[in-house]
């Protein structure tokens, strides 16, 4: 075997021809950290570090986009024209899996999605877009060929007289077995389920926690962490056993190697903490009762002391996009 580099080539009219650059090499979208990403609601600033950042497209240049709580994104296609392209990607590894276009009408003003599983192309994954203004959301199913509609009734919420009642609506789920569960009013427990050819709801009795002791607010929070069902009120974690039977609640003291990351907006999940470089055992929230712009103050519960701890989050960066 001749093992001797092989002579450079040669121009036609002398010279040598310029090397071929290298691939490049693939690089994952994000690190192995995860990302708290806060939403200043402002307009972006220039820096004065002499940076160059990237600014964002024009609105109507980029797609809507939704994280879920599996941390798979719902992209939408932007511009007018029906119908508008979507599909599911994960940016820790780029991977893709297209969904059904969607009419541009469809879509509501206010939305948010989640997934029943894991999207893959044999899975039965159901990609829910709830309305988050009115009893009503948008379905498919991975390799579906078109995105499906459906109106819902679960009651009317009161409101302070001599306002009329207005309907419920589902705000936030937690899938579970196929299931998306969802609370009504903090005292039931409902589930929409897809194993039938149109959408089933059901609710039962769900027990009411106490107020935690020296607590001055409280915000319910759905997780679901394989297969299993958690609430989180304030820094108080309960599993809810058999919820689509005769639903209990068990505190929970350990969560072992699994972090939440809790929003307004959407509920994350590290199932490994430890692979990501953070610590376990973890809650994490945002405290913003003020409406601060920077997002308010992040919250970082531990259950192993069952301390409580806040930070500013980047204290020394200035709003810029990037």
């Amino acid at each position: 075997m001749n093992n001797r580099p092989a002579a450079p080539r040669r121009r036609r009219h002398g010279g040598l021809a310029p090397a071929r650059p290298p691939a490049p090499a693939v690089v994952p979208p994000l690190g192995t950290l995860p990302v708290l990403v806060y939403d200043h609601g402002g307009e972006p600033q220039q820096p004065a570090d002499g940076v160059r950042h990237r600014r964002p497209e024009p609105p109507h240049e980029r797609p809507t986009t939704h994280v879920t709580p599996q941390g798979w994104v719902l992209l939408v296609a932007p511009g007018d024209p029906s119908p508008r392209a979507t599909r599911l990607w994960d940016p820790r590894s780029d991977e893709s899996v297209s969904l059904p276009a969607m009419e541009h009408e469809l879509l509501p003003k206010v939305w948010e999605c989640y997934l029943s599983d894991a999207p893959t192309e044999a899975s039965s994954c159901v990609v829910l877009v709830l309305d988050i203004k009115k009893p009503s959301f948008l379905y498919s199913r991975v390799g579906d060929s078109r995105w499906s509609t459906h109106d819902y009734d679960i009651g009317d919420a009161r409101q302070p007289p001599p306002e009329p009642p207005t309907k419920m609506v589902v705000q936030q789920t937690a899938a579970v077995d196929g299931k998306f569960y969802f609370q009504v009013c903090g005292k039931k427990l409902g589930f929409i389920d897809f194993s039938s050819a149109t959408p089933e709801f059901t609710s039962m009795d769900y027990p009411l926690v106490e107020f935690p002791e020296g607590s001055n607010c409280v915000n319910n929070q759905l997780v679901a962490s394989h297969g299993e069902l958690y609430n989180i009120l304030t820094v108080c974690v309960y599993r809810i056993d058999d919820p689509s039977g005769q639903p209990t609640l068990s505190k929970v003291d350990d969560l072992g190697d699994r972090v939440f990351l809790l929003s307004d907006a959407n509920t994350q999940l590290l199932c490994s903490a430890s692979k990501y470089g953070v610590k376990g055992n973890r809650v994490y929230f945002n405290h913003n009762v003020m409406g601060d712009m920077d997002g308010g103050l992040l919250c970082i519960y531990d259950l192993d002391d069952q301390s409580l701890k806040t930070m500013k989050p980047c204290p020394e960066m200035t709003d810029a996009y990037v």
